[in-house]
C-alpha cells in the first residue's frame, strides 16, 4: 500500500503519534522503523506537544479513526501546533478513507494489511478456490432471483 510506504518515509524524520501500545505494535509489525510515541503513557496530550516542541520540528499524527481518535487528533492538530511543531494528519487521513468500512483502529491494520495482501496475491496467481473463499467471509446465503 503507498499510503504506508509514504508513512515510513516520512517517519524517518517525524515521529508518529499513536493512542497506545497495541498500535505502536501494529505499526513495528508493517515495518515502521523511527520513533512512535504513545499518548496514553501518563501524561497530558499538552505536556506531551511541548516534548515534541523541544525535541521535533514535525509529527505525525494517526490516532484511531472513531470518535474518540478524531478528538484526539484534533487536540494533537491544537496542542503541535501551539509549540510551533509542525504536524501531517493527511496520512490518517489516506488511511481511513482506505479501510473506513473494514476496520477502525490502526491495531487492527497489520492484520488487514495482510488480509489485503492475501486476497491480491491469490489474485496474481490464479483464481481462488471455492474452499478459499468459505475460510474467509462467511456464507453469503440464498439470493433471491428477482
Amino acid at each position: 500500500m503507498r499510503v504506508l510506504e509514504d508513512l515510513a518515509e516520512k517517519n524517518r524524520t517525524a515521529p508518529v503519534i499513536v493512542e497506545g501500545d497495541r498500535d505502536r505494535k501494529a505499526l513495528r509489525g508493517l515495518g515502521i522503523r523511527g520513533d512512535i510515541l504513545v499518548i496514553n503513557r501518563g501524561t497530558s496530550i499538552f505536556q506531551l506537544c511541548e516534548i515534541l516542541g523541544r525535541e521535533h520540528k514535525a509529527a505525525i499524527i494517526l490516532t484511531d479513526w472513531d470518535v474518540r481518535g478524531g478528538r484526539l487528533a484534533r487536540q494533537l492538530r491544537d496542542g503541535l501546533a501551539a509549540n510551533g511543531v509542525r504536524f501531517d494528519d493527511g496520512l490518517r487521513a489516506r488511511i481511513t478513507r482506505l479501510c473506513r468500512k473494514e476496520i477502525s483502529d490502526v491495531e487492527s491494520l497489520h492484520a488487514y494489511v495482510e488480509r489485503v495482501s492475501d486476497i491480491v496475491g491469490h489474485r496474481d496467481q490464479s483464481k481462488p478456490s471455492k474452499r478459499w473463499y468459505a475460510r474467509r467471509w462467511p456464507p453469503l446465503g440464498r439470493r433471491s432471483r428477482s
